[in-house]
């Protein structure tokens, strides 16, 4: 068997989970640095990987990125790249990742995923001396079109007013200074969207040094017209021609069996229409599955290396046979690395060695070697592949300093409350050990946006004043990296609902108080304060409910498990109050008052077991361009996807949820409804047409749909 091609960049290629990107220069790979994710060249070609520990084994996607100018030679060093690097992972015991095709303007969901805040396609390329590695640029002239609701894309366009329309929002970026205009017929969903480019440009683009400056249409000032020259009579926004597949009406899928046999590639249709049954995956071939809209080829273990390493290429030879777009998406799976979009084709899907009822062994091929190691940052020293997992310069027994931002600069915060945050106030975590240097730059939900704007600020300030560079890391309350939560030691993460540490700001703590303590991915306990209600609870957390004359009930859910129940009683001792521990299902009269009542509340095994078979998504139903489409929204989904002017489908699988935002027209209203059923009937597993379709009004979600979304805050529509 001839080796594995290897190139220098595989080696450091899945190691730390995250994002890793690449641009094809001169017929070879050069990394992108982190604070150009989500910017492309368009004249360009990319690998992008994204690597996630699961708790036996890791999970690789890699995609190979083309511009819409790249040259033929990029585009096929690309894919040479991918096969090799797809070859690399196997070869060295690292799992086979599931590998992508993305073309500009039609990747993925998987890939739009990765980029929350938007993709920015940018003018040129590496053949014309267009390059990633400029830091803190303060020359930049480039003007952006920002499109998409559920998808935001960042197109640059010519630097001129004849670019501009009054239906959309565009990003004058000239360095030091980022405009943002918002044309005078774009809603507040959109303006949202494109502030989070700007946003982005400023923080990651500029390290925090640039200014963002939203401008109205028809209130441009003078610097502005300076740099773009007089404004003319503007056209109105044009249809949103973007492409958008409406999921609600999808086609069946067709499976199809690759065999070279004869000596020539063969391709014949095993099955005319899903959903299939597992049986018809040969392990000795590769096999197509046709969608329509997207084109998945299964590789077989047993197929011959030939027929695997031709997968890409077959594809895109059936596209062509099949008269489908150029654009199609690609997707090619190892036969043990099936993602949820392909499995739910087959009707009775089952993993190799998944476990009964509850709980599932996840186990590939030799992946299944690897060992479960548990998080434990005091190990960290002894564990390299733990300090890389979860991507932590050391264990975080550094030297820690925290200060709250105030409107007078910054004020240190009391060591003792160390690890207690208010989500009123922004605080700057400052971290340094012999590996480097971290300030963590945390801002509190409830947080004022002259807070947020002055905690920027005081870091780049404080960056200034340190001998040694520092790296700068923007949490936002809810997201914190294991890191950051690691340097409090054995202590939790407590987040206060909002209220503020300052000298003379802090309200009297309400009376009957309620914490949901949740441990997430990678082992780590987090704990947030909830509205005190029984729609709060959720059967696979444990909680705190504080009640008057310092009293406390641990209310133990019967999904938590050990690490949620010690968090609980590490909350009470700092709460300091006497608590009684309690179990799900044996609440008193007296406990349900204190909670306003019993209610339903979230209590699916689903967010627990098929979480991974069928995770939930969340669909966009708008007739904003003319005509109604069902739009799925990419990546992790929250409360801030929700658009008020739509409404949205949550699919959790068991139930269909239709959210009415309160500015969704009825048009929208009426056709959700029919698309909801349309969706389901063209489901291609072939489930239960009949599942509850379960309407729900803005600001009125009963505890089944907001128990979807991490820490759900039932005031914001009142904001």
């Amino acid at each position: 068997m001839p080796p594995t091609p290897q190139h220098r960049e595989f080696d450091k290629a899945g190691i730390n989970d995250g994002i890793q990107i690449w641009r094809i220069e001169n017929l070879d790979l050069v990394e992108i640095p982190k604070n150009f994710h989500g910017s492309f060249f368009v004249g360009d070609a990319y690998l992008v990987l994204k690597t996630l520990s699961r708790p036996f084994h890791k999970e690789y996607n890699l995609h190979f990125w083309l511009g819409s100018e790249c040259t033929q030679d990029e585009s096929t060093a690309a894919v040479i790249f991918t096969v090799q690097m797809g070859e690399y992972f196997g070869a060295h015991h690292k799992g086979f990742p599931v590998q992508y095709r993305e073309i500009q303007g039609n990747e993925t969901n998987t890939f739009l995923g990765y980029f929350k805040s938007g993709i920015k396609y940018q003018a040129g390329g590496v053949a014309s001396g267009f390059t990633h590695v400029i830091t803190n640029d303060l020359s930049a002239k480039r003007l952006l079109h920002v499109k998409g609701r559920r998808v935001v894309r960042a197109t640059e366009v010519p630097f001129s007013w004849s670019s501009f329309n009054t239906g959309d929002c565009f990003i004058i970026d000239v360095g030091a200074e980022v405009y943002q205009w918002c044309g005078a017929q774009c809603n507040k969903y959109e303006r949202l969207k494109a502030s989070q480019v700007a946003n982005g440009i400023r923080d990651n683009e500029r390290k925090g040094r640039a200014k963002v400056i939203v401008v109205e249409d028809g209130s441009e000032p003078a610097a502005m017209i300076k740099i773009l020259g007089a404004k003319p009579q503007l056209p109105e926004g044009d249809e949103d021609t973007d492409h958008v597949a409406d999921v609600s009406n999808r086609k069946k899928a067709k499976l199809h069996m690759v065999s070279d046999a004869s000596g020539a590639m063969k391709i014949t249709v095993t099955s005319e229409q899903s959903p299939f049954q597992m049986s018809a995956l040969l392990t000795d071939e590769c096999h197509i599955l046709d969608a329509g809209d997207k084109i998945f080829v299964w590789k077989g273990k047993k197929s011959n290396a030939e027929e695997k390493k031709m997968a890409l290429k077959t594809a895109e030879d059936f596209i062509k046979q099949m008269n489908y777009p150029a654009n199609t998406q690609i997707i090619v799976l190892p036969e043990g690395g099936e993602t949820p979009m392909f499995k739910q084709y087959f009707s009775d899907w089952k993993d190799k060695d998944q476990a009964q009822g509850f709980g599932k062994v996840a186990v590939t091929g030799r992946i299944a070697q690897i060992k479960q190691t548990p998080f434990d940052a005091k190990a960290l020293h002894q564990s390299p592949q733990m300090a890389a997992r979860y991507n932590m310069i050391d264990d975080g027994s550094g030297k820690v300093e925290i200060w709250r931002i105030e409107a007078t600069g910054r004020v240190a915060v009391d060591p003792e409350t160390y690890g207690q945050f208010y989500g009123g106030d922004c605080y700057i975590i400052l971290y340094s050990s012999a590996k480097g240097t971290i300030i963590y730059n945390w801002q509190g939900n409830a947080s004022t946006k002259d807070e947020i704007t002055m905690s920027a600020f005081l870091t780049v300030q404080l960056d200034r004043s340190l001998k040694a560079g520092a790296t700068h890391t923007r949490v936002v309350q809810g997201k914190e990296p294991p890191h950051l939560l690691a340097i409090f030691k054995d202590k939790p993460l407590i987040v206060y609902k909002d209220g503020t540490s300052r000298k003379g700001g802090q309200a009297p703590p309400r009376a009957t108080r309620l914490f949901q303590v949740r441990k997430n991915l990678g082992s780590i306990t987090r704990i947030n304060e909830v509205e005190a209600d029984a729609s709060s609870l959720n059967a696979n957390d444990a909680f705190v409910l504080k009640t008057p004359n310092n009293a406390a009930v641990m209310w133990i859910g019967k999904g938590a498990n050990e690490d949620e129940i010690k968090g609980a009683e590490y909350l009470v001792k700092v709460l300091k109050c006497n608590a009684s521990k309690l179990s799900e299902g044996q609440e008193s009269d007296a406990f349900w008052k204190s909670l306003g009542g019993k209610k339903t509340y979230q209590t699916s095994p689903l967010l627990e077991t098929q979480l991974d078979d069928h995770p939930p998504k969340l669909f966009g139903c708008s007739n904003r361009t003319g005509r109604f489409l069902v739009e799925e929204v990419p990546g992790e989904f929250t409360q801030e996807d929700l658009a008020e002017d739509d409404v949205m489908m949550l699919d959790t699988w068991e139930q269909i949820f239709l959210w009415i935002g309160d500015d969704s027209n009825e048009v929208e209203k009426k056709e959700s409804m029919v698309a909801a059923k349309r969706y389901l009937e063209s489901d291609p597993s072939g489930r239960d047409k009949n599942i509850p379709i379960t309407v729900v009004k803005q600001g009125h979600e009963p505890p089944t749909f907001t128990g979807w979304f991490l820490a759900w805050d039932t005031k914001k529509w009142q904001k």
